[in-house]
């Protein structure tokens, strides 16, 4: 049974916030959860949107960006799909993944630096770029976010969109497909901690 817990209503009130944007696809669907970099081998990636229920995702694209060189390396088409009910469409890499609403091997997007950028037709509507881009091609938005091995990345929360990756992403400590974005995770690095909601902080 469904409970409108603190999560599920912060997750509530950013779709009733979608819904009534715009009637463009501007501000009615953001990237809203990545895991890229899974424990051990590559499975069970995927990218999560978030955006109004029964939002038509007819010529919409999420599209990968090589931070080496700031090239397309692969392209999803979600034509012919729609956000579900609950506001979050999953685009998984394999069946393991929890609450797919589409299946496609090459969600399975490379670790960092690198940039996934969702559009529209010929618009780019959303991106995030994660890692360090200081001598690489970065295309997401603002300054990019952590690159944490192992865990996903997520608005927190759901849906905040501040145009700037770093703030809008945090390490979550428990990947979320199909739900709302679990508490952040404090990424800890060769004993230096890295994000506190949303926030990267070095040297800590």
């Amino acid at each position: 049974m469904f409970s409108l817990n603190s999560e599920n209503a912060l997750a509530l009130a950013f779709i009733l916030l979608f819904m009534v944007s715009s009637s463009s696809s501007y501000g009615q669907v953001v990237i809203n959860e990545v895991l890229y970099d899974p424990p051990g081998a590559d499975s069970g990636c995927f990218v999560e949107l978030m955006g109004v229920p029964d939002f038509s995702l007819d010529n919409h694209f999420l599209i990968g960006i090589n931070g080496e060189d700031g090239k397309q390396y692969c392209l999803i088409d979600l034509t012919d799909h729609v956000i579900p009910p609950d506001g979050y469409f999953v685009v998984a890499q394999d069946e393991s993944v929890p609450d797919a609403d589409l299946i496609d091997s090459k969600a399975d997007f490379q670790n960092g630096p690198d940039n996934i950028e969702l559009w529209y037709e010929d618009n780019k509507i959303d991106s995030v770029g994660y890692g360090d881009f200081s001598k690489t091609v970065f295309t997401g938005e603002g300054d990019p976010t952590l690159d944490p091995p192992g865990y996903s990345i997520g608005r927190r929360p759901d849906g905040l969109d501040t145009n700037n990756n770093s703030i809008d992403f945090v390490g979550l400590g428990v990947a979320s497909p199909g739900a709302p974005n679990s508490p952040r995770l404090a990424v800890v690095s060769s004993g230096k901690l890295l994000s506190v909601w949303g926030r990267i902080r070095s040297g800590q």
